[in-house]
């Protein structure tokens, strides 16, 4: 079974807990079977490793390249990250570079990847340009951080000083 780039590089990297052949099996054999608007599949079925917990794995139009799954990654700094995938039109926003143990779907194609805190570590949105114009990135009121710092270092660098004698 093929899988897109973007599963391959998002979904398996950021979430170490699935296992390709997991997906493999519910395309295989779902509990049940959706097709989305848009063409792609949505397959449901339970994982016995996971401890039965619910997995949906969703497929290209084909019904057999797996492109992403959802309910049931390290880090290099407080980067904010955009990843986007054209092929599928997929958009992650990662920002912790740290693996996820849950997802929530918070909205209709938009899941929250959170660590073993209940911290987010990334924003995975499905049809990502049908919903946001990807022709602009603005970044507005953040605040300013030094080579050497981070924002609260910053900001106290920024303090007035004050004399005692």
């Amino acid at each position: 079974m093929r899988t897109t780039r973007y599963f391959e590089e998002q979904v398996l990297r950021k979430r170490p807990y699935i296992e390709l052949v997991w997906c493999v099996r519910i395309v295989s054999d779902p509990v049940r079977k959706e097709r989305q608007p848009d063409g792609r599949v949505r397959y449901w079925g339970y994982v016995p490793e996971l401890g039965g917990r619910a997995l949906r794995v969703i497929t290209l139009a084909d019904g057999t390249t797996i492109h992403t799954r959802s309910r049931i990654g390290t880090s290099r700094g407080k980067i904010v990250r955009l990843f986007y995938y054209p092929e599928t039109d997929s958009l992650y926003v990662e920002f912790q570079d740290r693996p996820s143990v849950d997802t929530k779907e918070i909205g209709p194609e938009i899941r929250l990847d959170l660590d073993d805190a209940g911290r987010p570590v990334g924003l995975d949105i499905d049809h990502a340009s049908l919903c946001l114009d990807l022709s602009v990135l603005e970044a507005q009121g953040l605040p300013h951080v030094g080579a050497r710092g981070s924002a609260a270092k910053a900001k106290r660098s920024k303090r007035p000083r004050t004399s005692t004698s």
